[in-house]
């Protein structure tokens, strides 16, 4: 591999992308040391970095599995994939055989931090079941993107397994605590999934991956992307009214999630079914999704230093 090849090789990985698995990772830690979990960072990275290869890992593997149908798909900021194996088919070996070693790495390094810290074997469970949803997400036969199941799977991800792993690390369990918080986070998941599925409508068709935006169109995208964003809302704001994250204060979080429903509630008044229009208020929501997971983030950290 020449240095032009390397320098693909590693913008095929993405790397910039692994924080929107950090961030509710360390959400769901932080969450969990201001309710009294204890934790050193030394457990913290390591845990984190059984699920960082897991991740790393689906950036190879879903470019290596999309490949035919990122053909069709003009890529922008937030969608289409990185393009690279599109540009240079011969890395596609390369980028399976990383796929498949972040894999065993994640394994590897999840049963360390079992071993080290005396946890819970189950903690291994979501090792394997992020690299298990992350491979099978595009690779078949099971191919969750190409058999309408994509949405439901980035749910999981982004609102279960990496908020998870990250609140097991620090309190070495999930309680209905956590379960209650994914809830929202599951909702974000949505409203992230479909809108990266917005400016790849066109392409996704030509290329037989009938994702739900697909499936809808784009007018419904953004009405789901509505729904999903206020119904997360109304849950933190319930959260903040009852106390149920005591002593942990969520008017902040509710606060906070205007943004992402401002975003959505922007891009539904201004739905609609054309590429060029439905881009910038897709982008928009991506925007807001980031924000609001990242001021959560900073909130519970601040709190932990404060407090």
């Amino acid at each position: 591999m020449d240095t032009r090849e390397l320098l693909q090789f590693i913008r095929l990985g993405r790397f910039r992308f692994l924080l929107s698995g950090f961030i509710p990772f360390s959400a769901g830690a932080l969450l969990a040391l201001l309710l009294g979990a204890r934790f050193t960072p030394a457990q913290f990275l390591l845990g984190y970095a059984a699920m960082a290869a897991a991740h790393l890992s689906v950036h190879y593997s879903n470019d290596y599995f999309d490949a035919d149908a990122d053909r069709f798909v003009e890529p922008t900021a937030i969608s289409g994939g990185s393009g690279v194996l599109v540009e240079n088919p011969g890395l596609k070996p390369a980028a399976l055989r990383a796929a498949v070693a972040l894999m065993f790495v994640s394994v590897l390094i999840g049963y360390l931090f079992v071993a080290v810290y005396a946890y819970p074997a189950i903690f291994l469970a979501f090792a394997v079941a992020g690299n298990l949803l992350g491979w099978f997400y595009t690779a078949p036969p099971l191919a969750f993107a190409y058999h309408n199941l994509g949405e439901v799977t980035n749910m999981i991800t982004f609102g279960l397994l990496m908020p998870g792993a990250g609140y097991f690390v620090a309190a070495g369990t999930l309680d209905a605590t956590f379960f209650a918080f994914a809830v929202p986070l599951c909702l974000y998941g949505l409203v992230f999934i479909v809108s990266v599925e917005i400016p790849d409508r066109e392409g996704d068709i030509a290329g037989g991956k009938p994702t739900l935006v697909v499936r809808r169109g784009r007018v419904f995208g953004f009405s789901l992307i509505a729904l999903a964003a206020s119904l997360a809302t109304a849950a933190l704001t319930v959260f903040a009214l009852t106390g149920f994250f005591a002593p942990v204060d969520f008017w902040p979080v509710a606060l906070i999630s205007l943004i992402p429903l401002g975003t959505a509630l922007w891009g539904f008044s201004h739905r609609c079914a054309e590429r060029a229009c439905a881009l910038p208020y897709a982008v928009a929501n991506i925007k807001g999704y980031f924000a609001f997971q990242a001021l959560v983030a900073i909130y519970f950290a601040l709190v932990a230093v404060t407090g």
